[in-house]
């Protein structure tokens, strides 16, 4: 029975590597196999062109004496990696997951149940830790040789990560769970959480190198100091280089740990799996309800669906955050441009270049184009409302103007404030965000109507995988080009306030082009799906 239900939840996790999500079908067993190749081939690839070349820039330390430095990094980077990975598995397979009640109401024993998630979990975390672990081991014995007790340590390294990570995933997926019960709408949260790890994962990527050539430079400081101030560090460090004690310390450590959790998880368990979400109790009281026209009506429809979906809001609105956290760095750091720009002398050239940074990165929010597929099976929702096509087509093309605008009106007048443009450049700068917005909004909706996909099962489908929103992405960047490129030839006859008053001027027409374009054929189109 464990064998069986371990099955189905590798089904589940793979789910995409066995149905087509796009037309709800079964692959064939060669396409099968070809996606669970590539699956091995990008963790491999990922596990020795990243963390394999970490552990080798790490191996010098080793040759001064800091062999247990060595494995604490990398052992430290294993466990992140491999809780990170597993804990959101852990939360919806472990302890969350959609088949509870029906797999509970079965003759199979609970501890059955909870033995095959607990193993999912655990192979999940062994198979991420190990991506770091097991290079780090391989290259460690390349460059600095080996022997028997070192290679028993290694073993036991991994071993033991991917225990210690069983351990971390259930606790954090035991909060996740907990949490989760008592939240209303989750998709802001996990928006918030995406965008701090999205955060956290380039600001250890850009400082990664100066990191790595501090610590080589001054490892005997940094060893020492982590030596007498984190000591259990030295412990696993020296674990895994197959030194007796600290092996036995650390292995009697996450042994015990290990059953603390499992004897948590056992008693909890049943609660959490059959805990519904918390459900507000609200006194009802009689009040006016305001009327909506139906444009209001069917633009709040759009912006409720647009916030209850955070795939929908990470994918389609990323430009959102970029324009503000530009905004706030360029009044941070706007005596410092400042001073560049006056060192570079083009001024014209650099506010040409600000309406081609505004206008890439309004092109990174292209809310309307998977709009119009994500009706899916509810389409006939709307076309059985009397209410006319265009104003359902107005709303979907109104959410990424309201979306867009403040944003991006908000980064202009950072801009504007740091660099102290002067008043006529900063009122062009601001028509040509409007204008801006106002086509990329129609030119978006024009691709989301190409392609309209309706029979998506997953609405990851729709807002990425679309051949329209690709369009819609590349299209956005090749636009952007399109427009800033000429001046460099232009530049020598137009100012930078006549190319850009240009610029507004040729987006305002196409925007006039695409407009009529939605009311007629756009209208068609949408009709007769």
């Amino acid at each position: 029975m464990i064998k069986t239900l371990l099955k189905k939840q590798f089904s589940e996790i793979f789910k995409g590597y066995f149905i087509d999500t796009k037309n709800n079908k079964a692959r064939s067993k060669i396409s099968t196999v070809l996606y669970f190749v590539l699956f091995a081939f990008l963790m491999l690839f990922i596990s020795c062109s990243i963390f394999g070349a970490l552990s080798f820039a790490l191996t010098s330390v080793v040759a001064l004496g800091f062999g247990w430095l060595y494995y604490a990094i990398m052992g430290l980077i294993a466990v992140f990696l491999g809780v990170f990975g597993s804990v959101f598995s852990t939360y919806s397979g472990l302890y969350l997951s959609k088949d509870n009640d029906l797999l509970l109401s079965l003759p199979i024993s609970v501890n059955a149940i909870m033995t095959s998630r607990l193993l999912g979990v655990y192979l999940m975390g062994l198979l991420y830790s190990a991506t770091v672990a097991v290079p780090a081991i391989v290259v460690r014995f390349i460059v600095c040789g080996t022997n028997t007790a070192e290679i028993i340590g290694a073993v036991l390294f991994v071993i033991l990560i991917s225990l210690f990570v069983l351990s971390l995933s259930c606790a954090f997926g035991y909060l996740v769970a907990k949490v989760s019960l008592k939240l209303k709408n989750k998709s802001f949260i996990t928006v918030a959480i995406a965008l701090l790890f999205f955060a956290a994962y380039y600001y250890v990527y850009f400082n990664a190198n100066r990191f790595l050539s501090g610590l080589i430079k001054n490892v005997t400081v940094y060893g020492d100091a982590l030596k007498n101030k984190v000591y259990f560090a030295f412990i696993i460090g020296s674990a895994a280089e197959g030194k007796t004690v600290p092996l036995l310390i650390v292995s009697a450590i996450v042994i015990a740990l290990l059953f603390v959790t499992l004897a948590v998880i056992s008693k909890s368990f049943i609660k959490i799996a059959t805990s519904s979400s918390a459900v507000s109790k609200i006194k009802y009281k009689a009040k006016m309800q305001k009327e909506k026209s139906p444009l209001g009506a069917l633009l709040y429809k759009e912006i409720k669906r647009f916030t209850s979906s955070p795939n929908y809001m990470l994918n389609c609105a990323l430009g959102t955050v970029f324009m503000i956290a530009a905004g706030v760095a360029i009044l941070i750091k706007g005596e410092v441009l400042r001073k560049v720009m006056d060192n570079f002398g083009y001024k014209d050239l650099i506010y040409v270049g600000l309406c081609a940074v505004i206008s890439l990165m309004v092109s990174m929010n292209d809310i309307a184009t998977p709009s119009t597929s994500l009706e899916g099976k509810t389409l006939w929702q709307v076309r059985s409302l009397p209410i006319d096509t265009k104003t359902v087509l107005k709303s979907k093309y109104l959410l990424e103007m309201c979306i867009n605008i403040v944003p991006s009106v908000f980064f202009v007048g950072c801009v504007c404030a740091a660099l102290k443009i002067d008043l006529v450049t900063c009122a062009l700068l601001i028509l040509f965000t409007v204008a801006d917005v106002v086509f990329y909004a129609f030119f978006d909706l024009y691709c989301g109507l190409h392609k309209i996909n309706l029979n998506w099962t997953n609405e990851i489908v729709p807002i990425k995988q679309g051949v329209n929103v690709l369009f819609a992405i590349f299209g956005g960047f090749g636009i952007t080009v399109v427009l800033a490129l000429p001046y460099l030839v232009l530049g020598a006859f137009l100012s930078a306030r006549a190319y850009m008053f240009l610029m507004i001027a040729v987006l305002s027409a196409f925007s006039a082009l695409l407009y009529r374009w939605i009311n007629k054929k756009g209208i068609r189109i949408f009709e007769t799906r």
